[in-house]
């Protein structure tokens, strides 16, 4: 009997504790929301100005960035309008100028996939009428013409293993005149230099004229 009433004793005295806890939580709680009210009401002012700072940093930056997204856009506009760009790109960066001719001229699903493992397909893209695939194989050349052995190359895997309608081979050099023979008899067309350039000036690369399909 004594036992039970020393349990309760004992259950009693926690259920004090812990309220006299939950009270001492709440008046600290209380006394830390009157602090911060006060606390806002002096510097609220300093805080709306520091909020309107950010905004304003923020939105600059926004602009500024646009701006030079701007202006690089249009430089690397004007420099693709000039062959004589090309003569300080990389092969890879000569893939890209590609690519760009022709999303200008209204190419679809444009892809840059030049590299070790590419089996002769630098660019690749749909054209926008039929959906018929374009492959375009790259040769950024300075000290020597694209020959027969370069377009032999590039015959052996576009048709065949790409399964494309249109084969195409830019350089910026020229080619040697059994890579041209080899070319008018096999479906390739060939623009080296002279027509890169007219090319990049804004005229469109015509697809009856620039391009021709090959019979499977």
């Amino acid at each position: 009997m004594a036992r039970n009433r020393s349990t309760r004793g004992r259950s009693t005295g926690n259920g004090d504790d812990a309220a006299k806890l939950a009270l001492l939580t709440l008046l600290v709680l209380a006394g830390t929301g009157r602090a911060l009210c006060a606390w806002l009401a002096v510097w609220w002012p300093v805080l709306a100005l520091a909020g309107a700072v950010v905004v304003v940093l923020l939105t600059w930056r926004v602009l500024v960035l646009r701006r030079r997204a701007r202006w690089r856009a249009a430089r690397q506009a004007r420099l693709d309008q000039q062959v004589a760009a090309t003569d300080g790109m990389s092969g890879a960066d000569f893939e890209q100028l590609v690519a760009r001719l022709l999303r200008r001229d209204g190419w679809r699903q444009v892809t840059v996939s030049g590299g070790s493992g590419d089996l002769g397909a630098d660019v690749t893209a749909r054209h926008p009428g039929d959906g018929s695939l374009l492959v375009v194989q790259c040769k950024r050349y300075t000290d020597r013409a694209v020959g027969s052995p370069d377009l032999q190359r590039f015959l052996g895997t576009v048709f065949h293993h790409h399964r494309a309608d249109h084969a195409l081979y830019v350089t910026t050099s020229t080619y040697s005149r059994p890579a041209r023979a080899l070319a008018a008899g096999s479906g390739v067309q060939l623009l080296d230099r002279e027509a890169l350039a007219t090319w990049m000036t804004g005229r469109s690369l015509a697809l009856d004229a620039a391009v021709q399909t090959v019979a499977r």
